[in-house]
């Protein structure tokens, strides 16, 4: 039992086998993990999509981008309101005009604590003790945000490594995601430097509530991130916003961090983006309309 037991953990990516998922008007492959789990978390499944000429033989070395809600990238049965990020049809465009670098796509699916695993945990931890009361209420509070990126980085990732032709190193590794997805990336920017290069935040959701636009979480959460951002030098961010729905509350936000960033010395164009799309609301719908954007940006060949 000790020999079995040693041998799953030296070897976790046998736990998982990769079922490829067929759909008519899919540009590329999409390769789905089943219920993935991480310690303490719920299990998901995660979609890995190659591109229509993927080289298998590993001649060809594939950069990396980790997005969050997994199950709105690609399929409309599977996406919020059956409406899709369109990421294949993006990728295979911008890949066939040489605009970025060979790259697969990893969608990491949320699941019903998506809150509180895309809640930065430490940043969460510095409200002061009414904020953190109310948001619990609102929230149902809390964070599983540190356990969620140590699943992302020391399960998942060397299992994609492993089973896909990538560059595991940090200048080859991405990430992005949208509102509170927006928020878990740069923590993981944060807390994960040494493992990714990019990440790119649309419609970043700095008041965390959704019931008011709130400043004072707004500002605590953006002090703390200001104050662990990696050097400028080796890594970028790319932010964007809307102007409709949720998105309208953000623009202030945005601003005070767009100023942080450029005095943290994210003042180049080389590492720092941060765009607004005057009438774009909060929705996949806008994210798959601008999305072209930061992969233009982050995976550059």
């Amino acid at each position: 039992m000790r020999i079995v037991f040693l041998f799953v953990l030296l070897f976790p990516a046998l736990l998982w086998g990769q079922v490829k998922i067929t759909s008519p008007n899919l540009k590329g492959s999409v390769y789905r993990f089943v219920d993935m789990k991480g310690t303490g978390l719920l299990g998901r499944n995660v979609d890995v999509w190659v591109p229509a000429n993927f080289d298998s033989t590993g001649q060809t070395k594939y950069a990396v981008l980790y997005m969050h809600d997994g199950q709105n990238l690609f399929f409309p049965e599977t996406s919020f309101g059956g409406v899709t990020w369109g990421m294949d049809i993006t990728m295979d465009s911008l890949l066939r005009w040489s605009q970025i670098r060979p790259t697969i796509v990893v969608g990491i699916w949320n699941t019903q604590r998506r809150f509180i695993e895309y809640n930065p945990k430490d940043a969460y931890r510095t409200l002061d003790s009414l904020t953190k009361i109310k948001l619990d209420k609102e929230r149902s509070g809390g964070s599983e945000s540190d356990a969620y990126l140590d699943f992302v980085f020391n399960t998942l990732k060397p299992i994609i490594d492993a089973r896909f032709p990538t560059s595991p190193e940090m200048k080859q590794t991405f990430m992005m995601g949208s509102s509170m997805g927006a928020l878990i990336s740069l923590y993981a920017l944060c807390k994960y430097s040494e493992f990714v290069k990019s990440v790119a935040c649309l419609s970043t959701h700095w008041p965390v509530s959704l019931k008011e636009n709130n400043a004072t979480i707004a500002n605590t959460y953006q002090n703390y991130f200001i104050q662990r951002l990696p050097n400028p030098k080796n890594h970028q961010i790319y932010f964007d916003h809307g102007t409709e729905t949720l998105d309208a509350w953000y623009g202030a936000h945005q601003d005070r961090m767009d100023s942080l960033c450029r005095e943290s010395g994210y003042d180049t164009v080389k590492s720092f983006l941060s765009l607004t799309f005057k009438g774009a609301a909060h929705n996949e719908t806008a994210w798959s309309n601008r999305v072209a954007w930061p992969l233009i940006f982050m995976l550059k060949p």
